[in-house]
């Protein structure tokens, strides 16, 4: 048998082989703003795809399962074991709907596997796409579970509900011995009931044996490729993905607190040409370690855990006119409904009470959603401004400048907000007023209504009386101390570290020397976190996700995508 599949293998690539001397030049893979040329076809061989889709198969669980045939294509692929799927409803309806129409569940509708809220004629699948550029392309499929097949194979040509993985196999091998298709689905299931039964991890024999079972069908399927009287003639994109990963607990020690982290999400995405260079896209950097110990504050009404200051409140008075910065780092727990999501907690405020509506001069960091916002109100009016979205259990850095400019030779003032060092929004202050008050800095929860707890640690408050340049932000926003060599060291009026580790006081460093109090049931807790990592949505585009898919199929097929499709997904080259 092992021989035999070596000759199978070593077959394939003397073919490809083959292939790649018979070409003069790279395949044109990228859509070009010129139309495509019959020329171009008959030089290169019309483009045809084959889409195989694995369920519950997690991409560092198929890495380390060592499998054969899937290794031996990565030296011309585009490839990845920790791309994504949707990290909210990593569920199969939604994962499937993601790859085939390059779009999230918020425009197709498809939440889990419920696809009676679905948006397929804003958002058709690329099989319609493709239909409607090219009516005589040819689409089969070949499911193994039916409710792939009953409500994703609209415009197929072909679309058998096979059953089992086996028989999804030799439809597509079947497919390839004799007929024309220009795009060959098959979805197979057996990773993810192996992964069900005994746990979605390669330790599991059940699970790393569906792995390999797998990788065999994988090879088969490409000896059957290369195996067609014109595959020489022929211009063949090989796209092997998983649709979604599966449960497993994660070791405390590789928990980054990132959606990398999360087994659920975890696919692997091999895009394959015999022209392709290789390109791997590994995990991203996720940002600087970051430990100490701090003060989780957390709880609700009477019993929440925050600290305030009992004197010099009127060194954090900015009147109308005085620039100011306000620096932190800031840590989410899950909160109320355990998903990162907050109704407008505070974070750090001066001012009588944080209340709906705002009352009282002052200002404010609070939580809105997965997301941080700064209020200002002076005595004529007030407003808030948007920050960023904040890591979820990891650490950011926030910031807010308050700085005069003139424009058009008036004298205005506006506040701007960072994250992690860069730049989000800016609002325009000149007419609110004096935000001066007689009130305690508060940290944590302030007094008021309209909003609900926090759950977070803070760390690293720095209050400077000067507008710190956008520069100066960037370079030391993810830096945990202030030395006196920072440039601006000498406008420093209060520092918190809020890193001793025991204690009822947070220290002030600064020039005011204004100490927090804790208050109620506080405790010092051990974190050991990343600092400074990407968002979330910059640290998927970094890898491929479920929606790119579709794009890097309607890429190959040379159809170019509208403006107006609105789709998600990016395209992945191998230079």
């Amino acid at each position: 048998m092992k021989n035999k599949q070596f000759k199978i293998y070593l077959t394939l690539s003397i073919l490809l082989l083959t292939v790649m001397a018979s070409c003069n030049k790279d395949f044109d893979t990228k859509i070009s703003d010129q139309p495509s040329s019959d020329s171009v076809s008959v030089a290169f061989g019309k483009p045809k795809v084959i889409l195989l889709i694995a369920d519950g198969a997690r991409g560092v669980s198929v890495r380390d399962a060592k499998t054969p045939v899937l290794l031996s294509m990565l030296p011309h692929a585009i490839y990845s074991w920790t791309s994504l799927t949707d990290d909210e409803n990593p569920e199969l309806g939604t994962s499937w709907t993601d790859l085939l129409t390059g779009v999230q569940k918020d425009k197709h509708g498809v939440v889990a596997n419920d696809f009676s809220e679905s948006k397929f004629g804003a958002y058709p699948s690329i099989f319609t796409r493709i239909k409607t550029a090219t009516p005589q392309a040819r689409i089969v499929s070949f499911a193994s579970s039916n409710n792939f097949a009953t409500n994703l194979t609209k415009d197929v040509d072909v679309s058998e509900i096979s059953g089992t993985d086996e028989a999804v196999k030799g439809g597509i091998i079947n497919s390839l011995a004799k007929d024309t298709a220009s795009l060959i689905v098959g979805q197979f299931k057996d990773i993810d009931v192996a992964g069900a039964a005994e746990g979605y991890d390669v330790s599991k024999t059940g699970y790393k044996n569906a792995i390999l079972k797998f990788d065999g069908a994988v090879g088969e399927i490409l000896s059957a490729l290369t195996s067609r009287p014109n595959f020489s003639g022929e211009n063949w994109l090989v796209v092997v993905v998983s649709s979604n990963g599966g449960y497993y607990p994660t070791p405390p020690e590789l928990d980054d607190k990132t959606v990398f982290s999360k087994p659920e999400a975890n696919t692997f995405t091999i895009v394959y040409n015999p022209k392709y260079k290789t390109k791997f896209l590994g995990k991203p950097y996720l940002g600087n370690p970051y430990m100490g110990k701090g003060v989780r504050l957390n709880g609700s009404g009477d019993e929440a855990v925050k600290a305030t200051t009992t004197e010099n409140s009127g060194d954090f008075n900015f009147g109308d006119t005085v620039q100011f910065s306000i620096e932190l780092k800031i840590k989410k727990f899950p909160g109320p409904d355990n998903n990162y999501r907050y109704f407008y907690p505070s974070i750090l405020g001066k001012r009588e009470e944080w209340s709906s509506g705002g009352p009282g001069n002052g200002w404010t960091l609070f939580l809105e959603n997965n997301y941080w916002q700064f209020s200002i109100r002076g005595t004529e009016r007030g407003e808030q401004v948007a920050g960023a979205t904040l890591s979820a259990g990891s650490w950011n850095s926030i910031a807010v400048v308050c700085v005069n400019r003139i424009v058009d030779g008036a004298k205005k003032r506006f506040v701007r907000t960072f994250t992690d060092g860069r730049f989000n929004n800016e609002m325009e202050i000149t007419d609110f007023g004096s935000i001066n008050n007689s009130f305690p800095l508060t940290l944590g929860l302030m007094p008021g209504n309209g909003h609900r707890e926090p759950d977070m640690i803070v760390s690293d408050v720095r209050i400077w009386k000067r507008a710190l340049p956008d520069n100066v932000i960037t370079q030391f926003s993810c830096d945990t101390d202030v030395s006196e060599d920072h440039p601006y060291y000498d406008y420093l009026i209060g520092y918190w570290p809020c890193t001793e580790g025991e204690g009822d006081q947070l220290i002030d460093y600064g020039a005011s020397g204004t100490n927090f109090i804790l208050q109620r049931d506080y405790q010092w807790d051990v974190f050991n976190d990343l600092l400074c990592g990407p968002n979330a949505a910059t640290l998927a585009s970094s890898v491929p996700r479920n929606i790119d898919v579709a794009t890097q199929v309607l890429s190959w097929f040379k159809i170019p995508t509208q403006e107006n499709w609105n789709l998600n997904g990016r395209v992945w080259l191998d230079q």
